[in-house]
């Protein structure tokens, strides 16, 4: 998928009412390269960025606060779009985050475009692969996103 076409897919999808999009794709094809070439899109690199902050806190509040700190972080740009690049921290099971509720309310401020690393199967979205830290699979069902997938 090229860049031109990846926008064409987005823009269209966050005009359809989606204020959350999933850029699905595997391990190594391109989702962060294609994303970055985004057009007034601001980019959060979630396990960078968030990581800095969470670990500035007492480990017992980074649960509760890592959503609103994210938060923080997608507000900061000035842009009306925001890319979260990296995002297996949310994933983490000791943050307890809740994906789909967390998303929504993130996107109450910015439209956001989400790099999904893994692939959509049915009614579900699989994040990573078995045996890798954060693998998950995730029921479709109140999922806030329109999902574009890299594969086809």
């Amino acid at each position: 998928m090229n860049t031109e076409t990846l926008q064409d897919s987005i823009t269209h999808s966050l005009a359809a009412d989606h204020r959350v999009v999933l850029l699905v794709g595997p391990p190594g094809s391109g989702k962060s390269r294609l994303l970055r070439d985004l057009r007034e899109a601001g980019i959060v690199n979630v396990g960078k960025e968030l990581a800095r902050d969470l670990v500035a806190l007492p480990q017992e509040k980074r649960s509760e606060m890592a959503v609103d700190l994210l938060g923080q972080l997608v507000e900061s740009h000035s842009s009306q779009v925001v890319v979260l690049d990296n995002i297996e921290l949310l994933l983490r099971p000791e943050l307890n985050i809740e994906l789909w509720p967390a998303l929504e309310a993130l996107s109450a401020a910015k439209k956001l475009v989400v790099a999904w690393t893994g692939q959509v199967t049915g009614g579900s979205i699989q994040w990573g692969h078995p045996g890798v830290p954060g693998y998950r699979v995730m029921s479709l069902d109140n999922c806030p996103a329109g999902i574009i997938s890299m594969t086809g």
